[in-house]
């Protein structure tokens, strides 16, 4: 989330995405029923998640550019169909911080609100981790959805990764997820995103922001973490930027209006992420560091890892979990 800024009022649950206000245009109905109907596209299905093929390595030849304009458009039809309050903005500093906002006013009540950026100058990952967000390299949005009073079972934020990395595959684009809400292509990170849950406006909401590169960042990184895009595929991926930026956005909204679908897709990557089988360190937040071999995801999005001895730990959402081969 942006650094310094507020977070929603009440408990903060799940943490896991990026982030990404100012002055925005609205689209959205003002006077229809803005409830989604039932089967809206989304990410169930039993092809939501498969391992993807294996990513051999970036070529760059073909310039991949996500061009904001023409999104736009196919954004605002969408979100007329849909009943989401659009906010698109060419430069903002959070569109976290935009989605805030348009909930605080009356604007935003009961219906998804939808943020999106062809740059943001103040993005944050987990862990407080800058995300560089540059016109036209990549996909910034934020969304919020109305949550129930209950908790549920299942993490967002691994389901929408799940959920997110699915719509990637199903456009050609070999990602995986990364425990516990990473997306990677090849050994690189491609994305990110960040859930929160808490009151705004009276009511209780999910808020995620996502950030997917199209192009690599420029400038310097955290070395922890290298840096992945879309161009790395070169022209091996001919597939259309809007048509993918459009579908991940609608998945993601799809998805977050639907807890009751969050543990089919954790299921689903249980054992299709991206250190499965692998040799990785555990990091305890308390300084502890364990070795072992990355298992299944848990129904609760713990990650089970087997040591040398045979006993079986679990990593949770305050650990972190990297390859021992390079970083991961």
């Amino acid at each position: 989330m942006r650094a310094g800024g507020p977070l929603l009022r009440g408990v903060s649950d799940w943490r896991g995405g990026l982030v990404l206000p100012a002055r925005a245009s609205i689209i959205g109905p003002d006077s229809q029923n803005l409830s989604v109907p039932g089967g809206q596209p989304g990410c169930v299905g039993p092809d939501s998640i498969h391992p993807p093929p294996a990513f051999p390595g970036p070529v760059m030849h073909r310039d991949v550019v996500l061009d904001f304009g023409s999104l736009v458009p196919r954004l605002q039809r969408l979100a007329a169909r849909r009943g989401w309050l659009l906010a698109a903005e060419a430069r903002v500093d959070s569109t976290n911080q935009r989605v805030r906002a348009l909930l605080e006013s009356d604007d935003g009540a009961s219906r998804p609100v939808v943020a999106i950026a062809a740059e943001q100058t103040a993005g944050v990952g987990r862990r407080g981790a800058r995300w560089l967000s540059t016109p036209g390299d990549g996909l910034w949005f934020s969304l919020a959805v109305p949550a129930e009073t209950r908790l549920p079972a299942a993490p967002p934020g691994l389901a929408l990764a799940g959920c997110l990395a699915g719509v990637l595959v199903r456009h050609e684009v070999p990602a995986t997820v990364k425990w516990p809400n990473d997306l990677y292509l090849g050994e690189g990170k491609l994305g990110g995103l960040m859930i929160e849950r808490g009151r705004l406006g009276g009511e209780l909401y999910w808020l995620a922001g996502v950030g997917i590169n199209w192009r690599r960042p420029p400038g310097a990184i955290e070395a922890a973490y290298p840096p992945a895009a879309l161009a790395d595929l070169g022209d091996r991926w001919g597939g259309d930027s809007i048509a993918l930026a459009s579908a991940l956005v609608e998945a993601a909204v799809g998805l977050m209006r639907r807890p009751v679908d969050w543990p089919a897709e954790l299921a689903r990557l249980s054992r299709a992420h991206h250190a499965f089988g692998q040799t990785v360190v555990v990091e305890r937040a308390d300084g502890g560091r364990e070795i072992g071999t990355a298992g299944a995801i848990g129904s609760n999005g713990n990650l089970a890892v087997t040591r040398a001895d045979g006993s079986v730990i679990r990593a949770g959402a305050h650990d972190r979990v990297r390859l021992l081969a390079g970083r991961a």
